[in-house]
């Protein structure tokens, strides 16, 4: 397990990673963190400052000055951006004399040399050097590499009685596996449901999710260094809504519960964009290049894999899409937009554009298989909706995909089905999909064509509203066409997916107008979307990550301010 922690530390970059870990590690050895990593803001070559005692010596101060990686000449003092040498300079100059908390004026000072891998050899003799010219009496050196840093993340974080062998056992199978993201991600969920079940209050639950959130790390690290992020999307995913499941009761944004949570939100966000970043924004500009990428001469292979990527690049939007509206919501531009809300502004362009051109350069996002894609589809349209500048894509990819549904029925291709193995879907493909008594077995129930139906009417597409209407009528009379709605049970099994829950509108009118009227009226008269923890938090994307993760159709709620305009 050292070695494993060791070489995590060593591949994590200085800013708001190594640096982030530290924190979580000193307050779990009892330490009182006194300055934690800012953006932006010079603490005199501190990045993190703690009072506290090591292995039962007396109370000292600990100023860190944190570098990612080996310690190498170039490090330490040459001329890499804000070298070691020169920041323990600015920490004896500026930060001991005038920095230092007066209740702690009279303690002992220990500089802390802090990064994730070892000194090279090559300059250990000048850093040696430099410790013993500057220890005075009051203030002494310590090099917290990454053997010393493991052994404390096992001792304190992920010691025995917190993290039982038999968890650290499915951790080391999880990075062993990590070449077969299934069974790694099922060792990893494992770990998950063992870390959270016995935890019970307050300071349980925060401890649990902060001892999940370093193993999220490990994997993070591995998988980014191994250069396959699905095993770390995918526990991340879980993890952040076990995390939540655990904490909501105790959510106040301030407290220990709550920073943990923050954590492992956090987490999540980096993992989601290193995977998006590098797995799909480089590739959606070229015509089949994803669709050529999973490699595999089936196109139900193809088909699914696609309308996956669509789910998890929406999912990433509507998060970006929260945190902008926060911004803009707790500091209302005056002179423009600052730096931050620029940046996620951006973000959310470079994403909506590429689920454009993932549809355009991937055909087959034209013809669902299956029925449960609604989820996706709508993921997708949902965070589109927000954005008047696709609106003529949007209206060309809902015509085309309603239009091929249709055709693919009445031509016996490929049509989408109930059904979600693909065992099923290669039944499916070699049926004799003619047969009326099959064709109605695999249609019997529908959430796509009410989806269809509910945006194309919103984007006025009328007369293929109406050839879905008819549609419906002469071929879907068998078919329970219905949608799903949060119920007064979804509050408990949301985020676990514990058990089944919601409540189903069957009978849904696939007339343009009535439509509209059915939705606004169920969003209207259904409050327990509105009473859920994770909008009565200010986390609303919670819902819709469920939603993508564990297969549930997206709640019209989010399109309310639209419907009401609409009716």
């Amino acid at each position: 397990m050292k070695l494993i922690l060791k070489q995590y530390l060593a591949s994590l970059k200085e800013r708001n990673e190594l640096d982030a870990v530290l924190p979580d590690l000193l307050s779990s050895m009892g330490m009182n963190v006194f300055i934690s990593p800012t953006r932006g803001f010079k603490e005199y070559g501190v990045d993190i400052a703690a009072v506290g005692q090591v292995n039962d010596e007396e109370e000292k101060v600990y100023l860190f000055s944190v570098k990612s990686g080996n310690l190498t000449r170039e490090t330490w003092n040459g001329s890499a951006a804000q070298a070691l040498r020169p920041s323990l300079d600015e920490i004896q100059d500026s930060f001991i004399p005038s920095r230092i908390p007066p209740e702690h004026a009279n303690k002992q000072i220990v500089i802390c040399l802090c990064f994730g891998g070892d000194i090279n050899s090559g300059i250990a003799q000048d850093v040696s050097g430099y410790e013993k010219k500057n220890t005075r009496n009051n203030i002494t050196f310590e090099n917290w590499n990454g053997d010393k840093l493991s052994e404390f993340i096992q001792q304190y974080l992920l010691k025995e009685e917190l993290l039982p062998s038999s968890s650290q056992a499915l951790l080391r199978k999880s990075l062993a596996l990590l070449e077969e993201p299934e069974s790694s991600y099922r060792h990893f969920s494992l770990l998950i449901d063992k870390t959270l079940s016995n935890a019970t209050d307050a300071d349980s639950i925060a401890s649990s999710i902060t001892r999940i959130n370093v193993c999220l790390w490990v994997l993070f690290s591995w998988c980014r260094d191994g250069g396959n992020l699905e095993t770390a999307y995918l526990s991340s995913e879980r993890a952040l809504l076990l995390a939540w499941d655990k904490v909501k009761d105790y959510y106040t944004g301030r407290n220990k519960p709550s920073k943990s949570f923050d954590s492992i939100l956090d987490t999540y966000q980096r993992i989601t964009d290193c995977y998006v970043d590098r797995c799909l924004i480089p590739f959606v500009e070229l015509k089949y290049a994803l669709s050529h990428a999973v490699h595999s001469p089936c196109s139900i292979d193809v088909n699914i894999k696609l309308f996956d990527i669509l789910g998890r690049l929406a999912v990433k939007g509507h998060w970006v899409l929260d945190s902008l509206s926060k911004s803009y919501g707790e500091n209302l531009p005056t002179d423009g937009e600052n730096e931050e809300q620029e940046n996620l502004r951006l973000r959310l362009r470079d994403i909506t554009r590429s689920i454009n051109l993932l549809a355009v350069n991937n055909p087959i996002l034209l013809s669902p298989y299956k029925d449960s894609q609604a989820i996706d589809i709508g993921l997708a349209l949902t965070l589109l909706s927000n954005n008047s500048d696709f609106d003529e894509f949007v209206q060309s990819w809902l015509s085309e995909m309603a239009n091929m549904c249709m055709f693919s029925f009445e031509s016996n291709g490929m049509y989408p089905i109930v059904h979600n193995s693909y065992e099923k879907l290669l039944e499916h493909r070699n049926k004799d999909k003619g047969d009326n008594s099959y064709k109605n077995k695999v249609t019997k129930a529908s959430i796509l064509y009410p989806l269809l139906s509910v945006f194309c009417s919103l984007y006025k597409l009328d007369s293929v509203s109406q050839e879905l209407e008819k549609f419906a009528t002469d071929k879907l009379a068998h078919s329970t066409l219905q949608y799903w709605y949060p119920n007064q049970h979804s509050e408990q099994s949301m985020y676990s997916n514990s058990d089944m829950h919601g409540s189903a509108s069957t009978d849904f009118p696939m007339n343009g107008n009535l439509v509209l009227e059915q939705i606004t009226e169920e969003c209207g008269s259904a409050d327990s979307f509105k009473r859920m923890s994770a909008v009565t938090e200010n986390k609303a994307p919670l819902i819709l990550t469920a939603c993508r993760c564990y297969r549930y159709p997206v709640p019209f709620h989010y399109l309310e301010d639209w419907l009401s305009a609409s009716v």
